[in-house]
């Protein structure tokens, strides 16, 4: 097969690592034939370690003028003549179902991998509604005037909702996203202070802001100082919200901000839980990460994270926003040993039983064979 996978970037998300582990796996079989679509540069990301690996990358390096982008994909869908072509966010999506005007070549896979129309995102203070609706109807008609797509969806969550809005039959597949396992172990020069860990972009929808409220609460009600964060993950809209939050309330030397980082895997391994708190997710794969390092998990009660768990007593769950609840959660596993012991043996069971990279590709494999002699 030959196959195109169109991507905005190769940054730094959680999507774009799943797609380039998946990317990997496909290039080193005989029978496919990769290409990786950039519309996009990011400085910060995973663009030298494909590279690295040996996978034809083209990127596109014109204006951001959508039919500039559109003529690219255009240009390179009819020289490449693809077998498949699989986009992954909202703008590759985009641009590919308009490319589809002017080239009918391949079958169309979308990753559907988030639920960006959550009403908790009206809670964004940095967000324009109108926008929001607007980015929602291009959304609904660009996919709905585009006939012929077969979507993935990474969670039952995510194809919950989007079925409406695309008006989804039974041309899609739920294959959840996979993780390597964390091979690491727990470094004995750590510091005895009780560490947590968030990996993930600094905005609203990762509720980072949240944790460090949960921090100061604890501080401030019960002195208690020993339990440290540290956050990983690139700058975003909320960056400074979560600087200017960390010096006002002197958490200094509690809380540490690293961006982006290469040993996420070793971090992990260090920490004593994991602290995921988001408003909204498509699956989470930080949170596939923490369940591979055995770690504990503090997550949010939205469907999408209770899905990925698998059971009500295999995390500390409280409501988005909620930070005196998250601040009891964080205080629990503080407090009990044992509990993070059992629930680290509840996240690697879960880890090994459902998400394990290796039988994750080949769904994706399968899923790729089944559109492409139109067996689904």
């Amino acid at each position: 097969m030959k196959i195109i996978i169109l991507i905005n970037s190769l940054g730094a998300g959680g999507a774009e690592r799943s797609m380039v582990e998946f990317a990997k796996f496909l290039y080193l079989r005989n029978d496919v034939k990769l290409n990786i679509v950039c519309l996009k540069h990011k400085k910060i990301g995973l663009e030298e370690e494909v590279e690295n690996f040996g996978i034809n990358t083209i990127y596109y390096e014109g204006s951001s003028n959508l039919k500039s982008k559109i003529n690219f994909v255009v240009d390179i869908i009819k020289k490449e003549k693809p077998d498949i072509i699989h986009s992954v966010l909202a703008e590759s999506n985009l641009v590919l179902r308009l490319s589809r005007l002017l080239t009918h070549h391949g079958k169309v896979i979308q990753s559907l991998v988030n639920t960006p129309y959550s009403l908790e995102r009206k809670k964004d203070s940095q967000l324009s509604w109108q926008k929001f609706q607007l980015a929602k109807k291009i959304d609904q008609w660009s996919a709905r005037l585009t006939s012929n797509i077969f979507y993935h969806a990474i969670t039952q969550e995510v194809y919950q909702h989007y079925l409406p809005l695309f008006k989804i039959r039974d041309n899609y597949r739920i294959i959840y996203r996979g993780r390597k396992e964390n091979l690491n172990k727990k470094s004995s020069s750590i510091s005895k202070d009780f560490l947590l860990i968030n990996t993930g972009r600094q905005e609203f929808a990762k509720g980072q802001i949240d944790i460090l409220f949960a921090l100061n609460f604890i501080k401030q009600e019960y002195n208690i100082t020993d339990i440290n964060l540290q956050i990983l993950g690139r700058e975003g809209q909320y960056t400074k919200k979560i600087v200017d939050y960390i010096a006002a309330n002197n958490l200094q030397d509690q809380v540490k901000i690293h961006g982006f980082v290469s040993d996420v895997e070793k971090r992990l391994a260090n920490a004593d839980a994991f602290i995921f708190p988001s408003y909204y997710e498509g699956l989470g794969g930080a949170l596939l990460e923490a369940f591979s390092a055995k770690l504990p998990c503090i997550c949010s009660n939205i469907p999408v994270l209770k899905e990925v768990v698998g059971s009500e007593k295999g995390a500390l769950f409280s409501h988005p926003g909620d930070y005196k609840s998250l601040a009891m959660n964080i205080l629990t596993l503080y407090n009990d040993k044992m509990l993070r012991k059992k629930l680290g043996d509840y996240s690697y069971k879960r880890f090994r039983d459902t998400f394990n990279l290796d039988t994750i590709n080949l769904e994706m494999l399968q899923m790729y064979r089944d559109v492409y002699q139109s067996k689904v």
